[in-house]
């Protein structure tokens, strides 16, 4: 029997063991069951868990490193999914996010990542447009801090269904252990706003306010469990 399809029963046992239908013999039953798999198959909580989560993976649309915009973009649009996001570069490969979470959410956090990105782009394109003789440097830290602006304004709208349930957060955190055991971390550093380039971030920020990231209809990330094991 393959591994995943061990999983699955041990899964399903231990949905049967939380389920409100069952009664206290069936759900003990279920539960004994569950346990019996695990040691059979030299399985641990964490296996199940991480089980549960999976992850899809994007261009992050930059050739090198993504810059500071685009790895803060990727964040908000897995905050309003519940996901996870690794940044993924090499060098001589173009740099990905790896997207972490359950059910259809990965996918979700990719799709509103690509669009709000085309987004972004567009209208910072629009902006940039009406900075006449500016330096090329002077141009870049004005794109910045429009976009950055921009992405601030877009962190305020999702709060209405910001936020993952505690068994979601245990299975995507079981899953980067197992899958991904060597990430490190690194202090995302943000342009400093110049007092000339403030209204490059007033004209982001009300730019963002239009931006549109839907939540996908009755989607609810789902990570099914547990019983004490």
């Amino acid at each position: 029997m393959d591994d995943n399809r061990i999983l699955d029963k041990i899964k399903k046992c231990l949905e049967m063991a939380n389920s409100k239908t069952s009664n206290p013999n069936e759900a003990e039953t279920a539960l004994r069951q569950a346990r019996k798999l695990m040691d059979l198959y030299s399985l641990e909580m964490g296996d199940v868990l991480a089980s549960m989560a999976c992850e899809v993976s994007i261009l992050a649309g930059s050739e090198g490193p993504p810059p500071t915009w685009r790895v803060r973009l990727s964040q908000v649009c897995g905050l309003a999914f519940g996901t996870r996001v690794i940044i993924s570069t090499s060098r001589f490969n173009a740099a990905r996010f790896i997207l972490i979470g359950c059910a259809a959410a990965p996918e979700l956090t990719g799709y509103a990542y690509q669009v709000l990105a085309r987004q972004l782009q567009k209208a910072r394109r629009e902006y940039l447009d009406t900075q006449k003789r500016c330096k090329r440097s002077t141009k870049v830290a004005r794109g910045d801090a429009f976009a950055n602006a921009w992405i601030d304004a877009v962190h305020s709208k999702i709060d209405a269904f910001a936020g993952v349930e505690d068994n979601i957060a245990e299975a995507i955190e079981a899953f980067v252990k197992k899958n991904h055991p060597e990430l490190e971390s690194f202090e995302l550093k943000r342009r400093k706003l110049k007092s000339r380039d403030e209204g490059a971030a007033d004209a982001g920020y009300m730019a963002g306010k239009s931006a549109q990231l839907h939540q996908a209809v009755n989607h609810k990330p789902l990570a099914r469990l547990t019983a004490g094991v």
